[in-house]
């Protein structure tokens, strides 16, 4: 499957697509099915492509397996230990190899998941960066940190699940409309805690999201949010990045082997 049209260009979204979007633009976040997203008739794309991806992501964690192997070996063997173990595997490593073929770049690209993205920076946007995320579950389960706001983050993060995510998966949770406002003296970056929270944006102000596998979840990085640890379950994501073409966050893309940075238009490059 090629897709021709990236984030350069506008897309016509979907009733759904334009549903995702009124929700982002007033809550900050949102959540769709890859199948409802792409629109009638589309289902068959949506289950190639989700085919694809997952296809990718087993790849990527059989080259990994030693060190997850290891990885899980050691947060099992010692608890106390497990501040110092990273339970977060990115299975593209820290700077992404970019192929605008690759099932993950594709998933990006596609008109309507760069189209939400555009409509709601109402501008046009690059993908800055892209990873699958593999997070190790570990049990006990320990205190939730603080809701944070990504420092000096603008544009859209995109998540799709990987794996079902349920409250034994860390889910993510967001406070809606926390992206338009702020609390005094709340900077970006700070922990704060759930009454300082409901203080500020009223009860019930938090969302979590939970789904099935090619769950698709948008969120506006300046809003408030956190994932809790897994502990039944590893969690798996793809994680993408949309952002302006003035952003200033720190570009960590490279071209795959071969493949020229001409080709990587949609991409913000190192």
């Amino acid at each position: 499957m090629r897709l021709l049209r990236g984030p350069r260009r506008s897309a016509h979204l979907t009733p759904e697509a334009r549903r995702v979007l009124d929700d982002l633009r007033r809550d900050g976040i949102a959540s769709t099915d890859l199948a409802a997203l792409l629109g009638t008739g589309a289902g068959t794309e949506a289950d190639e492509l989700l085919a694809e991806v997952l296809s990718r992501t087993d790849d990527l964690i059989a080259d990994q397996s030693a060190d997850i192997v290891h990885r899980r070996r050691r947060l099992v063997a010692d608890p106390g230990s497990r501040r110092a173990v990273p339970r977060d595997v990115d299975l593209l490593g820290s700077r992404p190899p970019v192929d605008p073929e690759d099932p993950y770049a594709r998933f990006l690209r596609h008109p309507l998941i760069s189209g939400v993205a555009a409509a709601h920076c109402r501008r046009q946007v690059r993908i800055w960066d892209m990873n699958g995320v593999l997070t190790l579950a570990s049990a006990p389960a320990t205190a939730e940190g603080g809701w944070t706001r990504d420092a000096g983050a603008h544009g859209l993060d995109v998540h799709l699940h990987l794996t079902e995510v349920h409250d034994g998966v860390g889910p993510l949770s967001y406070v809606r409309t926390s992206h338009r406002r702020r609390r005094r003296g709340d900077r970006t970056g700070d922990h704060l805690a759930d009454r300082d929270v409901e203080r500020a944006f009223g009860p019930g102000c938090t969302t979590t999201v939970q789904g099935r596998t090619g769950t698709v979840v948008f969120t506006d990085p300046r809003g408030l949010h956190r994932r809790a640890r897994p502990t039944v379950r590893d969690r798996l994501v793809l994680q993408g990045r949309f952002s302006t073409r003035g952003g200033r966050e720190r570009a960590v893309l490279l071209p795959a082997e071969e493949v020229p940075r001409s080709a990587l238009a949609d991409f913000a490059l190192a």
